[in-house]
């Protein structure tokens, strides 16, 4: 399940509180490394080593499954909340110590405690009446001090694009930036160092990626734009070294050093493998090009899905990619045939779904 389905089962206020005091319990198990960012606190960051919370949606039973070293095959759920379908939540973050929680729709965001109650809410002013095309994003910060909101005013008729901080405790906006998008969504990912990964997707116009970070004195964000209108932000290796980008035209991957963004490995399709004559000149239709899936399996290698599309089924394979020499390593058959609904946790491991869609931790044999 994405984020955003899970995201729009958090409205309940009674049964997220519930979920977030059996997470709290199961919290103590999850393994972090500490770093301190310049701008975020003065109190040491957290942020996972690798993914250790697994999500699922059944019916309308909300599920949540703590990653162990230990645990493989099917896994069991550490907390289920029943849940109730009610506003339409695009997107969500949970602090890491599980304290509270944040999910935004498409005029405002709202935080809510461990035990259920408001403790604020933003509004995206003035409350846009246009119900498609503008999905505004949210993050917490490492330590759980601040949220990154992304808010797509352009498309909303705000404005201009803007990038907010809040502070967590309260929801005060405490600095912005334009960012000169005109985004309908975006992919916000923080980096172990506390800085802020920002992808901002603007339909067919393009992709723009961001670097940003809140000053020391947290009244100011720094943002740093790489300048490309072609790339999708895919992945971030757990320790931040390298993060992943997929051409918006599918042509090729990129392996980028963080936080410069320098490309250190680019892989046309060719280099996987496949060339001209995998696509039939007799079919008009048929496309070979690498999906904007995927990721890193484990700190140096990453997993690139290449989709054979015929006009009338598509195939897709996965291609594992050693991170420090840039070679092919063939395919990876592990991962499910023709289905993308899989999560790398970045040990080494993957969580896949049943027949039932509750989750299934594999790793190499």
């Amino acid at each position: 399940m994405d984020e955003t389905s899970l995201a729009r089962m958090l409205e309940d206020s009674e049964a997220k509180r519930k979920m977030m005091e059996q997470l709290a319990d199961e919290n103590a198990r999850k393994r972090v490394v500490v770093s301190k960012h310049r701008g975020l606190s003065s109190a040491p960051s957290q942020a996972a080593e690798v993914k250790t919370l697994v999500t699922r949606l059944q019916g309308q039973e909300l599920r949540v499954y703590n990653i162990t070293d230990g645990a493989y095959g099917e896994l069991q759920p550490a907390a289920t909340s029943r849940v109730e379908l009610q506003d339409e939540i695009l997107n969500h973050a949970i602090t890491p110590d599980l304290d509270r929680a944040i999910y935004a729709t498409r005029n405002s965001v709202v935080c809510f405690s461990r035990n259920g109650g408001v403790l604020w809410r933003y509004e995206l002013q003035p409350h846009s009446t246009r119900r498609y095309g503008h999905y505004p994003g949210c993050v917490f910060s490492l330590d759980g001090s601040w949220a990154w909101v992304y808010r797509p005013d352009a498309m909303a008729d705000r404005g201009p694009d803007m990038l907010v901080v809040l502070r967590a405790d309260t929801g005060e906006e405490v600095a912005r930036t334009e960012l000169g998008t005109v985004g309908h969504a975006a992919h916000l990912a923080v980096h172990p160092d506390g800085q802020l990964l920002l992808e901002v997707g603007e339909g067919q116009d393009g992709v723009n990626i961001f670097r940003a970070a809140l000053t020391r004195d947290a009244n100011a964000i720094d943002l740093h734009s790489y300048g490309w209108i072609d790339r999708c932000l895919i992945d971030m290796t757990p320790d931040g070294e390298w993060f992943m980008t997929v051409d918006h035209g599918r042509a090729d991957v990129a392996f980028h050093a963080f936080p410069s963004g320098r490309v250190v490995h680019r892989l046309p399709i060719a280099a996987l493998g496949y060339d001209d004559d995998d696509e039939d000149e007799d079919e008009e239709d048929n496309e070979v090009f690498i999906d904007w899936c995927g990721g890193f399996l484990d700190a140096d290698t990453a997993i690139v899905t290449v989709v054979n599309d015929t006009g009338e089924q598509e195939s897709r394979h996965y291609h594992r990619v050693n991170l420090r020499t840039g070679a092919s390593l063939g395919r990876f058959e592990a991962l499910p045939a023709n289905d993308d609904a899989f999560e790398l946790l970045g040990d080494g491991t993957w969580v896949i779904p049943n027949h039932d869609g509750d989750p299934v931790r594999r790793g190499h044999s």
